[in-house]
């Protein structure tokens, strides 16, 4: 998936997560005296552009911008697998080669490279509520030498972030990526935790508020219209139909493809198909 048009925030400090935890209500501590220590910490405007989006359809544009401008992430791609066999690509982007993600997520599926990925066995199987971050570092041992050459020396990844989260619904698998530098150097070793359960928990509850995006897949992060247009070509239908059923001019149904092929990263009715049927 890309987001080639998406604003970038302005605000691109670093976040804090310090302390993040599940806490009830009764858990607070009371305040009995004006010395105690306050609370320094406020959220940046990306995080809350991210969580107003938050199982909408708009949801990709403040988490892309989120994840390559405060996180790091030069390459980004997720995952889903509901019963320990299938896997299905639900976003992918590269946010500085263009076709590097959408290369990469379409192999790893329709080439059944997962089945060479280290972390497939822990991705099938994770069970609900189980959260798991992997480092790079921890993997490169398990890896075998074809799996890292098209994953990582080819694309020119340094460093990688893995979280697998398990939900009713299925597992989730999220990947970040970077080149230049690993991720301590932009996320310190001690928050990667934390910011690993709050990815997974983002992932998690947007699918959960919008279970059509599942089903929707590659195609979930595109307009109404661009999806609608993309939808309609993966039934065969031409031109001229696509317009008279969604009431556009067929100048518009080319110009929507067009959006929807430059978002996705490919530029013919073969490469959606093979996007799609991953």
């Amino acid at each position: 998936m890309t987001a080639n048009d998406a604003a970038n925030p302005n605000d691109s400090s670093e976040p804090s997560f310090d302390g993040l935890a599940e806490r009830t209500s009764d858990s607070f501590p009371e305040h009995t005296s004006e010395s105690d220590e306050k609370v320094n910490w406020q959220p940046t405007q990306g995080q809350l552009q991210l969580l107003c989006a938050l199982g909408e359809s708009g949801f990709f544009e403040p988490f892309l911008n989120w994840l390559h401008q405060e996180l790091g992430a030069d390459q980004c791609m997720i995952f889903f697998c509901a019963d320990g066999k299938k896997v299905s690509t639900l976003l992918f982007k590269d946010f500085i080669k263009d076709a590097s993600g959408k290369n990469l997520a379409e192999s790893y599926v329709t080439e059944r490279r997962y089945l060479e990925d280290p972390n497939f066995p822990l991705f099938k199987s994770s069970q609900p509520g189980e959260v798991s971050l992997i480092r790079y570092a921890d993997l490169i041992r398990e890896m075998g030498p074809n799996y890292r050459k098209r994953y990582f020396d080819e694309p020119g990844f340094q460093d990688k972030l893995s979280v697998i989260y398990g939900s009713e619904a299925g597992n989730f698998y999220i990947n970040l990526y970077r080149r230049a530098s690993d991720f301590d150097q932009v996320i310190p070793a001690d928050q990667q935790q934390a910011i690993g359960q709050l990815l997974g928990l983002l992932v998690s509850k947007h699918y959960q508020m919008n279970q059509s995006q599942l089903s929707q897949g590659p195609l979930a992060f595109l307009s109404d219209r661009e999806r609608q247009v993309c939808e309609a070509v993966l039934q065969g239908k031409k031109s001229e139909a696509v317009a008279h059923e969604l009431n556009i001019a067929p100048s518009s149904v080319i110009t929507y493809r067009k959006r929807a092929y430059e978002k996705l990263g490919i530029s013919s009715r073969a490469q959606l198909f093979a996007l799609c049927s991953s």
